[in-house]
C-alpha cells in the first residue's frame, strides 16, 4: 500500500523534486545501515546499553526516603 502512495504523488512532481526525494530515500537507508551497525558488534548480534549507569556504584539515599514530607502532611 505504501509503494501505491509513493507512486501517486510522485507522479504530480517535477523532475528535479522527483530527483531530490531519490536523494533523500538514499540517506535514509544510509543512516538506517549506520543507526543498526552502531548497535552490532563484529559477528553481527546486536547489544543494548544498560539503563542503570550507576548498578556499580554505591548510591546513599536518607533513611526517611519513604516518608512523606512534612509540608505534604495537610493533603493526606
Amino acid at each position: 500500500m505504501a509503494y501505491d502512495t509513493l507512486i501517486k504523488e510522485a507522479k504530480d512532481l517535477p523532475e528535479d523534486l522527483i530527483n531530490q526525494v531519490i536523494e533523500f530515500m538514499r540517506f535514509l537507508k544510509h543512516t538506517s545501515k549506520e543507526a543498526q551497525a552502531k548497535h552490532s558488534i563484529s559477528n553481527g548480534t546486536a547489544f543494548h546499553r544498560s539503563v542503570d549507569p550507576l548498578a556499580d556504584d554505591f548510591v546513599a539515599i536518607s533513611d526517611d526516603f519513604d516518608e512523606t514530607p512534612a509540608c505534604f502532611k495537610e493533603y493526606l
